[in-house]
This record gives structure tokens, C-alpha cells and sequence, in this order.
């Protein structure tokens, strides 16, 4: 029989029929209280308490799911490091992973003895985790043999979902009602409170200076802006059933709806030039035809490749001895996204 984990309170439910500014349109229905979501490219994976991990391909008319893999302790969340999908098991209280390349993975465990796993953010090795029933958020080193697992914050309560830009780990927690950030580099961090009197927060999504957050309790999506004095939440959408997890492709954010079994999606608006921070980070050649190289790199980053849209063209890792081909890529102008918050423009001629 399968195991079935609801995160929160139905007594705190409250339905709304009235959509606000956005209009939303079902992608796929039928899923078992679907939760985590993420894109890899145009794949979107689901996290399904069926004790499994799907995708579908969202530029299909009819999705069809696939399985990834199954007989996971309630996958909660997940985060992509290369061809590697770490997977918050959130009853198993572990963390495990597989090699989405692989035509049947196998999930191999990477540390356990967690409380209650569901929220994931990667810096580099280094693994963030929100332990939502320990009020904690830990790290591990993923290039460790046998990881330890080291206290990093507490001080709210049920810690659900992490999310990095630069050096603020932004978190929501979920029975305080609200979103805070700390700063990762420092040795004892204290938290900023962001935004708070919310219903419920659960995932969030970040689309340049715009946090995106589901609002679990309140039924609905709503916004702030980040680079705010004192952010003030925005309604984007409401009258969801449950919503949960938070994915963007280009100019749409996906959402799971954990009771209803669907994944629906809204349009938001594209990211403009003022949403992109330049510094000292150069590219050359630029304009480019067939490769980009990166000056003032430390270590190997994460990046993200846009067009002018917003809309993600392509991602990888990269250090600063390496090439990054935009041969494929239309003439334009692109925006290179580093994970730590760094961007710059480019041309492709």
C-alpha cells in the first residue's frame, strides 16, 4: 500500500474561486498529491506521492508522464548538479540521487538520519537542506565519500523550501508564516525577515528581481520584489487547489497543485535588461560565433543562458579555463546567468 504524506493542515484550507491577474491552464492532470517540481530543459520532473519521480515534456499538447523512477520514501523536492538529481526523501529522511542519463536509475543514498527533508539548494558541493520537522537547515559536501551533516540555521518553524541567489539563501517556513534570508558566508548567519503574515508559504521560484511563492493556506500564488526596501506580497493568482511547487520555463510558472493532481501554469511577465546585475565577470570574444570564454571566474559555476525574453536557452557548469558553445544559438543578443547571481551580456553574430 502506498504511503501518502500531507504536509499541512486541511482545516487551514481556504478556497478562493476568484482569479485575480492571471489565468491559469491545466498542463496535466491525474497525478497522486504531486509537490516538488523543476525543469531540465523543456522536461518538467514532478515530485508524486506515489512514491515516485516523473517528467513530462511541456512543449507536448498532451503530456504523457514518464516514470523516472519509483519507490522513493515521498520524494519532496529535488535539485539537477550535471546529469545527477538529488531527491529530498522526505518520510525516508534521507537524501539520495540518480543519473537521469540512466535508462532504469537506481537511487543511491548520500546521507541519512534526516528530519523530515524538503527543501534543496546547491552552492557549488555544497547541499543545503530545509529539514522541515527539525526547523533546521543543514549542509552536506556532495563530493564527500561519507558526508556529515552540519547545522547551518534554526530559529523558525517547519523550514519547506530553499532558494539561492549570490549569497542569500532565501527560505520559507511554513508555521511562521513567513520568508526570510540568510547570508551563507557568514559563521553564526541571522536571519532577515523578507516578507511575513503569509498563509502557509511553501516554494518559491525566482525570475530575476521577482520571487514567486505559493501560498499554500491562501490558495493562491503571490510576488515580491527582492530588491525592495521592505518587499510587500503581491496576489498573481488565486482559487488553486493547494498549490505547492513552483517551476518557470521562459515566460510561464508552473504549479503543482497537491490536491486537485494536476500541474497548471500561468504567464508572467519576461525578465528585462534591469533584472540582469553585471560585474567584473567579462566574456570574450563578444560578440561571439562559435564559443564564449569566461574572465574573473574563482571555481567552476553554474549558468543559465537567455534571450531577451527571459526565456532559459540553455545551462551547464563551467570554469575558467573552459569554452561555452553558442554555435547553435540564433544571432542575438543573450544574457550568461551565473548561479551566484552574477550576469552579463553577450552577442552571438
Amino acid at each position: 500500500m502506498k504511503k501518502i504524506y500531507i504536509l499541512f493542515s486541511l482545516t487551514l484550507l481556504v478556497v478562493n474561486g476568484n482569479i485575480t491577474n492571471a489565468q491559469t491552464t491545466d498542463v496535466i492532470t491525474g497525478l497522486t498529491y504531486p509537490s516538488g517540481i523543476n525543469f531540465n530543459g523543456n522536461d518538467l520532473y514532478i515530485c508524486d506521492n506515489a512514491e515516485r519521480i516523473l517528467k513530462i515534456d511541456v512543449t507536448d499538447s498532451n503530456p504523457v508522464p514518464i516514470e523516472v523512477i519509483n519507490g522513493l520514501g515521498n520524494p519532496s523536492e529535488f535539485i539537477l548538479n550535471g546529469n545527477d538529481l538529488y531527491i529530498a526523501e522526505y518520510s525516508d529522511g534521507k537524501i539520495s540521487k540518480i543519473d537521469i542519463t540512466d535508462t532504469n536509475p537506481v537511487a543511491i543514498e548520500i546521507v541519512s538520519g534526516l528530519n523530515q527533508p524538503s527543501g534543496l539548494a546547491l552552492n557549488g558541493n555544497i547541499l543545503y537542506i530545509a529539514e522541515s520537522n527539525g526547523n533546521l537547515i543543514s549542509k552536506i559536501d556532495i563530493t564527500d565519500t561519507n558526508p556529515i551533516v552540519t547545522p547551518v540555521f534554526t530559529g523558525f518553524l517547519r523550514f519547506l523550501d530553499l532558494v539561492l541567489n549570490g549569497n542569500d539563501l532565501y527560505f520559507t517556513a511554513v508555521d511562521s508564516g513567513l520568508i526570510a534570508k540568510i547570508d551563507i558566508t557568514d559563521t553564526n548567519p541571522v536571519a532577515t525577515i523578507v516578507v511575513s503574515n503569509l498563509q502557509g508559504p511553501y516554494q518559491m521560484a525566482l525570475h530575476g528581481n521577482t520571487m514567486y511563492f505559493a501560498e499554500l493556506n491562501g490558495s493562491k500564488i503571490s510576488q515580491i520584489d527582492i530588491t525592495a526596501t521592505n518587499p510587500v506580497a503581491t496576489e498573481v493568482v488565486a482559487g488553486l487547489s493547494s498549490p505547492y511547487g513552483l517551476a518557470i520555463n521562459g515566460n510561464e510558472l508552473f504549479i503543482s497543485e497537491f490536491l486537485a493532481g494536476k500541474i497548471s501554469k500561468i504567464a508572467i511577465p519576461p525578465l528585462s535588461i534591469n533584472d540582469f546585475n553585471t560585474n567584473s565577470i567579462k566574456v570574450y570574444p563578444n560578440p561571439a560565433t562559435n564559443f564564449i570564454q569566461i574572465s574573473g571566474l574563482d571555481k567552476a559555476e553554474n549558468y543559465k543562458i537567455y534571450n531577451v525574453l527571459g526565456a532559459e536557452i540553455s545551462n551547464g557548469n563551467v570554469s575558467k579555463t573552459e569554452n561555452i558553445s553558442v554555435e547553435n544559438l540564433a544571432n542575438g543578443l543573450y544574457f550568461l546567468k551565473f548561479e551566484k547571481g552574477n550576469a552579463i551580456k553577450f552577442t552571438k553574430n
